[in-house]
């Protein structure tokens, strides 16, 4: 299996270290950063700007949290992939982002290969 050639991704995280890290990895297995946002309000302006396939979403950020972004985004577009990303593993999380509409959910701190296995399945080719 592999990724849909020619994929976008939105990184949302307050960590700029974890932004970069996470732009690393997807640029290398082939989704083109078309953003990066530090919480919920920039995510959702840089959303409309550029449309992307997919947006990676922490939950804990300042100013908006990462479901209740997911649920704005959601509202914008109830086809858009989303993949959460936190360190956070209660299982009520999980639920929760579930039931808001995310189509993965990956704890930190996370490799390249994790990160390539979930988006195969979230953007098959």
């Amino acid at each position: 299996m592999a990724i849909a050639p020619g994929k976008t991704a939105l990184i949302v995280d307050d960590s700029p270290i974890l932004r970069k890290s996470l732009r690393t990895i997807l640029e290398k297995i082939g989704v083109a950063v078309s953003g990066e946002a530090a919480n919920g309000v920039e995510a959702i302006k840089l959303f409309k700007e550029s449309k992307p396939d997919l947006v990676t979403i922490d939950i804990l950020m300042p100013q908006m949290g990462g479901i209740e972004t997911l649920r704005f985004l959601k509202g914008l577009d109830p086809d858009v992939k989303a993949v959460m990303v936190s360190s956070l593993s209660e299982k009520e999380k999980v639920v929760e982002c579930a039931k808001a509409g995310a189509s993965h959910y990956i704890l930190k701190p996370f490799d390249e290969g994790k990160i390539a296995e979930v988006l195969e399945k979230v953007l098959p080719a």
